[in-house]
């Protein structure tokens, strides 16, 4: 009986471990089915997990730049300074066959890291919410391209007179159809009127004010951009036939304590444009002002060439009524809000063309007007911006070398004349 037993005992084991190492393999085969893991140069790290239904990206880029920034003013040297301008690190993904969404994007260059964290909901391909903090549509159109992608080394002087880092926090909506050959984009936004998201350990940073409320509308006349090309500074992938976009934006800051609406009001913070006001009816109550900004933009691009022209306008309303000291015994005069706020009108035109071996000539001009000419002491200065860029790209666009040169003309401050240099080397991985 015990010589029966034991070769059955032995069959029994054998069979079981080779019916086991099949459902291994066939499990083995359905992991390697549903779950990829691919690294593209230039595009990250992209993770597939149970047959693409759900997709996650981490991905990141890194700007080393050289400045040299020389004032016509005869008692200050030439400036000259070496380091890591951006250092972007981003994790990414789409959950349930791309109905949900994130976005976690840092930068370790700036004390406050966190640039964009937004989750988003996409009920169909042509509406989409988001919620957090990311690039608002609500500035000119160049504000809305992420760093990585701009024409040149450093933004147009207009954005960077009008916006900060262009990101807030609030409620995005945005929907794009076609009507027949036209393509139509619509946005709209709720945001804190706040700019980025406060982390502030006390009450004296949080956010005051009203909301902001705006939106934006793109009108593509030729249809649609080439994907992935539309928020690009140059023409790379190289529209095949002209295509173009004509956009404006509007938003309405309700009670604005910063220069242009993307920050709050802190007392440590009074040097980087930040105030506060009084109300004259209610004795130490905070009023503050309203903030309207409306942009309009033309962007063509063609085999390489590439134009834009964008026009933006901005003024203060609700300053009746306002003390600049908490006893409000000072009254703000109305024209004195254009030293608290920015206020005026800049138009920046951007000429490009990419040469066939992906280096890129570029050339920019742009100026500002105040909206009280007389106020020498206006946050905006008049003046003419003319900037010429080179690019050149390796590694399958990877990799993009830009250098950079602009000059400053202030009107009423020759002193303040400046001739600005940059040469940046980006990597993105």
């Amino acid at each position: 009986m015990k010589k029966t037993i034991l070769p059955l005992a032995l069959f029994l084991m054998v069979f079981t471990s080779l019916k086991s190492q099949e459902a291994l393999d066939i499990n083995e085969a359905v992991f390697e089915h549903q779950n990829k893991l691919d690294f593209q140069l230039g595009n990250g790290m992209s993770f597939n997990f149970n047959d693409s239904t759900h997709l996650f990206h981490i991905g990141g880029m890194i700007q080393s730049s050289y400045t040299h920034n020389r004032f016509d003013m005869v008692d200050i040297q030439s400036q000259n300074s070496i380091g890591i301008k951006r250092s972007y690190f981003n994790m990414s993904g789409s959950l349930n066959e791309g109905l949900f969404s994130f976005l976690i994007q840092t930068n370790f260059s700036e004390s406050s890291a966190l640039l964009d964290a937004w989750v988003a909901y996409h009920p169909s391909r042509n509406l989409h919410f988001y919620f957090g903090q990311k690039m608002t549509p609500m500035n000119n159109l160049s504000m809305q391209y992420m760093e990585n992608n701009l024409q040149f080394s450093s933004r147009n002087y207009l954005s960077q007179n009008f916006s900060t880092t262009g990101r807030e926090f609030g409620l995005f909506v945005e929907s794009n159809f076609e009507l027949g050959k036209i393509g139509v984009e619509p946005k709209l936004a709720i945001t804190s009127g706040d700019g980025m998201n406060s982390f502030g350990e006390n009450s004296l940073d949080a956010d005051v004010g009203g909301f902001k409320y705006g939106g934006r509308l793109n009108i593509y006349p030729f249809g649609y951009f080439k994907k992935g090309n539309t928020y690009l500074g140059h023409d790379l992938l190289r529209e095949e036939k002209p295509k173009i976009l004509v956009g404006g934006s509007s938003s309405l800051n309700m009670g604005a304590s910063h220069k242009v609406g993307e920050g709050h009001y802190n007392e440590d913070l009074l040097n980087e444009g930040t105030f506060l006001f009084y109300d004259t009816d209610s004795i130490g109550l905070a009023r503050f002002p309203n903030y309207l900004k409306n942009n309009l933009d033309f962007c063509l691009k063609y085999k390489g060439f590439s134009m834009l022209i964008e026009y933006v306008n901005t003024a203060a309303y609700n300053l009746q009524g306002v003390a600049l000291n908490n006893n409000a015994t000072v009254l703000l005069d109305t024209t004195q809000i254009s030293e608290y706020m920015v206020l005026g009108n800049a138009y920046n035109i951007q000429l490009g063309y990419v040469f066939n071996k992906d280096i890129s000539l570029d050339f920019r001009y742009g100026q500002s007007f105040k909206e009280f000419g007389f106020n020498s002491n206006s946050v905006l200065k008049n003046y003419d911006e003319l900037a010429v860029g080179v690019s050149k790209y390796f590694s399958e666009r990877a990799v993009k070398a830009q250098l950079f040169s602009r000059y400053l003309n202030f009107y009423e401050n020759v002193d303040l004349n400046q001739i600005f240099v940059e040469f940046l080397l980006q990597i993105q991985f």
